[in-house]
């Protein structure tokens, strides 16, 4: 059983992820919780390893912001497409950026 609510939707596709400091698109975010997210890259991932990712959050206006993140990976799998992976992390440090992003996209529970 999952520890936290997690949003997926078609439109998280629409933030897209770079390791820190880099330009260059490591995949797009498939899911995400107040305790990690899913991610759908080109090339697998080492499972077990830290990484400092960027998420290209995209707002109402479609003008993009960044969000850091500090996150391990803890699982790899093929992606539905052939030339996809699914990579899942759990986050390391929380941003108080990436939790005013989950808390803006979950839904409140009443």
């Amino acid at each position: 059983m999952r520890q936290h609510s997690r949003l997926t939707s078609r439109n998280l596709g629409r933030i897209e992820v770079t390791e820190a400091g880099s330009e260059t698109p490591l995949g797009h975010v498939t899911d995400l919780s107040i305790g990690g997210l899913g991610l759908l890259v080109s090339q697998p991932l080492n499972e077990g390893t830290s990484y400092s990712l960027c998420l290209h959050v995209p707002d109402h206006r479609d003008i993009l912001y960044q969000v850091p993140v500090e996150v391990t990976c803890r699982w790899v799998r093929r992606g539905r497409r052939r030339d996809t992976y699914e990579v899942g992390f759990s986050l390391d440090q929380p941003s108080q950026a990436f939790n005013d992003l989950v808390a803006q996209l979950l839904p409140r529970r009443r």
